[in-house]
């Protein structure tokens, strides 16, 4: 039996995002990029697992001048990089459409 290669936890991000995005089931998503569909399954419910503890906690500073950038770490090592308030809004609809459960 061949072992496949193991996926960088980036490229198995960036394979999740877009089966977000797909509108797919999960059977026709793993097969049309090539992927074993237990093995996606087990990245989806670890995801979801994740997601399943507190990762959020609001913080309010007072008499602190607004930080130049603002960086929040996603999957360990993808970063969303916010540098004016503007972006706060896109940033929250972006975090909130990753958390969002999808059945399997």
């Amino acid at each position: 039996m061949k072992r496949s290669k193991r996926i960088a936890p980036y490229r198995r991000a960036k394979f999740l995002a877009a089966f977000d995005r797909s509108g797919m089931s999960a059977g026709a998503f793993a097969r049309q990029q090539g992927l074993n569909y237990t093995t996606f399954c087990g990245w989806r419910q670890r995801r979801t697992q994740a997601k399943a503890s507190p990762e959020f906690v609001q913080v309010e500073l007072a008499n602190v001048p607004a930080p130049a950038e603002l960086v929040i770490e996603l999957f360990g090592s993808v970063r969303l990089r916010l540098t004016s308030a503007g972006q706060i809004e896109l940033a929250a609809r972006l975090l909130h459409a990753l958390h969002a459960p999808a059945p399997c």
